[in-house]
């Protein structure tokens, strides 16, 4: 698949988690109050969902590194900025490109030398600190539902 289609993908998904997470932070500073819902399990799949939104848009700005209409330029832009500007003078056919999508990662490998990753450092830790946020506010949502339901009908039997 083209690098163009997955960023243009990951745009579409990461606007709408972009525009819930806004909503949720202005929310937070007008209300002072954390969740815009209220209930036992409401406050809990409004975070899930909220985690889910900060996974996707980690996801889609990691995705988006190293896009370009000509792929060896992010290569040799990020191994200049390391190791300075006159650090690789050979083809760009040389240039090896392996992308992974979990963890997420772009490496050029180039010929004789070292290998840069495009993808920033704090991607893939960001992303499995919010998925397992999504797994825990899942975990959590169950939890109150079921102890809800179990006080209800404890109500209706006395």
């Amino acid at each position: 698949m083209s690098s163009i289609l997955v960023a243009a993908a990951a745009l579409l998904l990461a606007l709408p988690a972009g525009a819930f997470l806004l909503t949720k932070v202005v929310h937070l500073l007008v209300t002072r109050r954390p969740g815009m819902s209220r209930g036992a399990v409401g406050p809990w799949v409004e975070w899930a969902v909220a985690c889910l939104g900060v996974a996707v848009v980690a996801f889609a700005l990691g995705g988006l590194a190293g896009v370009n209409s000509r792929p060896t330029r992010p290569c040799l832009e990020e191994r200049a900025a390391q190791f300075g500007p006159q650090s690789y003078r050979t083809p760009d056919a040389d240039i090896k490109i392996t992308s992974r999508y979990f963890p997420l990662s772009k490496v050029c490998a180039f010929p004789g030398g070292p290998s840069v990753e495009l993808v920033p450092g704090w991607t893939n830790p960001l992303l499995v600190t919010a998925l397992a946020g999504v797994a825990a506010c899942g975990v959590g949502a169950v939890r109150a539902g079921s102890s809800s339901r179990s006080s209800r009908t404890a109500g209706q039997r006395a």
